[in-house]
């Protein structure tokens, strides 16, 4: 489904705050953490909301460290900036993405327009997210020289780039079972305004 400034999906999307803050507050209750590194888990749906709350939860981690790093450093306005962003950026990650998966059969947005119940979104979100873990790590090498502690901000950003590897991996397991399915979805249902999917 194609959407045009539908405000009744992100009012869907707002709407799942509460129903997603309730993984957030117990991350390890539908997989525990060492099934969640085993790559036959047969629940992929849990999975992949697992995943989604342990990379919210150390791109919060993450981000706190650099910011102490960097103000130690006298980056302080650097750090914070980075702090917030990250946290802002992760939050937008887990969540949307928790949302793809679990509400719309795969979705992907940007500003106005979104597609909705179309698999073939699962393939191209999880390739974004092998892409961005690849980025992240690519773009920590950059404080390695940075100053003395530059190298636990590498290292740090590059164990956040394994969550986003995960998701993207286990998004792209779900697509595959997805393969009998139309992957464009109904191509003929556009929504444009309020409307709903």
């Amino acid at each position: 489904v194609c959407h045009i400034l539908d405000i009744s999906l992100a009012q869907e999307w707002f709407g799942t705050c509460g129903e997603y803050f309730e993984n957030v507050k117990r991350p390890f209750a539908k997989m525990s953490f060492i099934d969640m590194f085993k790559c036959n888990n047969s629940n992929l749906t849990d999975w992949f909301t697992t995943w989604t709350v342990v990379q919210l939860y150390w791109a919060v981690i993450v981000n706190i460290v650099v910011c102490v790093i960097l103000a130690i450093n006298e980056h302080i306005s650097e750090g914070v900036q980075m702090l917030i962003r990250g946290i802002i950026v992760a939050w937008i990650w887990s969540h949307m993405g928790w949302f793809a998966v679990t509400k719309k059969d795969g979705c992907c947005c940007c500003l106005v327009f979104c597609l909705s119940r179309a698999p073939i979104l699962l393939l191209i979100v999880g390739v974004l997210f092998l892409v961005w873990a690849a980025l992240q790590i690519w773009s920590s090498l950059t404080y390695i020289d940075w100053f003395d502690y530059g190298i636990v901000i590498t290292v740090l950003y590059a164990t956040y780039a394994v969550t986003m590897f995960y998701m993207g991996f286990i998004m792209i397991k779900i697509w595959c079972t997805k393969q009998n399915e139309p992957q464009l979805g109904d191509t003929k249902a556009v929504v444009i305004g309020k409307g709903s999917s």
